[in-house]
């Protein structure tokens, strides 16, 4: 976590989406640049998305609202096409993830968060940051944890992460 800070107009945006008619979520991610203009190598969450009752048109006009650019869009599952459909011909075109194993995608985006590559602004990001402080697996008889996840169903933020920084890493 670092502390709030606007993000430059300039820096490249992408958007991690898990699609739901009662849960849409998505993540804002910033590609930071250098003075100079050149990578990092670091991506910066500056905000999330959550609603549900809406059209993908209406999620779409949303979640562009106050970008200064059109953002790289990522989400849904590899068979989730319509949901892509719907965005795009609501003006928001979104890419199939890159990363269809949910274990690899998890991996993927701990490694990012360990290395540092990957860091949340201190405002903005409640949501998602509640998700990863009380993501868990399940244990076993031994108290061993599984591969499952507890509650799989209800960590959309972080689903969309992964979509969104599988696509980037």
């Amino acid at each position: 976590i670092i502390p709030w800070f606007a993000i430059p107009s300039h820096w490249p945006r992408f958007i991690g989406l898990d699609f739901g008619g009662v849960n849409t979520a998505s993540i804002f991610v910033a590609k930071e640049l250098a003075t100079d203009g050149t990578p990092t190598g670091r991506y910066i969450g500056y905000r999330e998305y959550l609603a549900g009752g809406r059209t993908a048109a209406q999620h779409a006009t949303t979640l562009l609202h106050g970008e200064p650019m059109r953002p790289t869009a990522v989400g849904g599952s590899k068979s989730e096409g319509q949901w892509r459909d719907e965005f795009a011909a609501g003006g928001l075109g979104i890419y199939p993830p890159s990363i269809a194993d949910v274990e690899i995608g998890i991996q993927r985006v701990y490694g990012l968060i360990k290395a540092k590559q990957f860091v949340i602004l201190d405002k903005e990001m409640d949501g998602f940051l509640d998700q990863v402080q009380s993501y868990s697996r399940p244990l076993d008889e031994n108290g061993e944890p599984t591969e499952g996840i507890e509650d799989k169903d209800t960590y959309h933020y972080l689903d969309a992460a992964r979509y969104i920084l599988g696509f980037l890493a």
